[in-house]
């Protein structure tokens, strides 16, 4: 899934890609669609590709779960909480604000570091 973010104000667009990933080791005797196999993972990687307002660039993220919050594993970014999400959705969208506007490092004291907001310039 594809996130494409305009900005009016610099008639700039960024993009952020959410990859649902599905791995199974064949080494093992475990059937791919047995969920309690060690062999089977699922997860979701997060690519952006804009850079920070300081030209870095973000590193690929991996959500392995709903209580993969975007802050450190801590909280949610859009809100001071520590809730799970409640669907992916909702996981897709803090992590697209979390992206867009950065956080200071600490934010909401959950031990994060600092993330610059999204450069459109």
């Amino acid at each position: 899934m594809d996130i494409t973010i305009y900005s009016n104000a610099n008639s700039a667009t960024r993009s952020i890609t959410f990859d649902f990933v599905s791995d199974v080791l064949a080494a093992n005797d475990a059937g791919p669609y047995d969920s309690n196999a060690a062999c089977y993972s699922q997860y979701i990687k997060i690519t952006s590709y804009g850079t920070q307002d300081n030209g870095n660039a973000y590193v690929t993220k991996v959500v392995r779960s709903l209580s993969d919050l975007a802050l450190n594993k801590q909280k949610q970014s859009s809100d001071n909480t520590a809730n799970a999400y409640a669907d992916v959705k909702s996981m897709i969208v803090d992590y697209t604000y979390d992206f867009i506007h950065g956080h200071i490092a600490n934010q909401y004291s959950s031990g994060c570091t600092e993330q610059r907001p999204m450069k459109f310039t």
